[in-house]
């Protein structure tokens, strides 16, 4: 119920009983009439128009999409929840080498770590928006790039952990921010 209504069915709780209410809810669910927000009615009619294949979890109808003759229910369920789509990275990619991925993930940890402890307050939350600076910078995921760019990818990032105030501080003092590559797979 909306917040209106939901307060006028609390404060007249004697017009409104359990009873009243029980009825009300079937008479509006025999009639098949859904009630969603504008926000949910845009992504049901996005979904309803770009899949035909839809699964249908913990529904007490049958619902049918795109099947003439089917029995077809009153009434269908859409909860609206993030969904993560992975997808293998293409051969030939930085993506598909585990130890290169397995480094540049390395290094964007230690950049975010750097970051995250800047005293300064100037950077706050800056450490988020790294994978967002690689994707302008290359044009695309970087572990969609070819392999041939993973120096290119390395370089970016020392280069951004060097240019912390940590990194700077530690540079100062003679203190390295990152191994190398091999390094980093021989310490590992």
């Amino acid at each position: 119920m909306c917040g209106r209504h939901h307060k006028l069915i609390d404060t007249e709780f004697k017009r409104y009983t359990v009873s009243t209410l029980l009825e009300m809810k079937a008479q509006h669910e025999e009639r098949g009439i859904a009630e969603i927000s504008p926000v949910s009615g845009r992504v049901a009619t996005q979904l309803l128009a770009n899949y035909t294949g839809i699964s249908v979890v913990g529904n007490n109808g049958n619902v049918a999409i795109q099947s003439p003759g089917a029995i077809q229910a009153n009434s269908i369920t859409i909860k609206n929840t993030k969904m993560r789509l992975s997808v293998a990275a293409p051969t030939g990619s930085l993506g598909a080498s585990q130890p290169k991925v397995a480094y540049c993930q390395h290094l964007i940890d230690r950049y975010q770590d750097y970051q995250k402890s800047d005293w300064t307050g100037k950077t706050k939350f800056k450490y988020i928006a790294i994978h967002n600076s690689l994707k302008r910078t290359f044009g695309v995921n970087w572990k969609l790039l070819s392999e041939s760019k993973f120096e290119e990818v390395v370089v970016f990032l020392q280069g951004r952990i060097d240019a912390t105030i940590i990194g700077k501080g530690n540079k100062k003092k003679g203190i390295k921010n990152f191994s190398s590559h091999e390094e980093w797979q021989s310490e590992g």
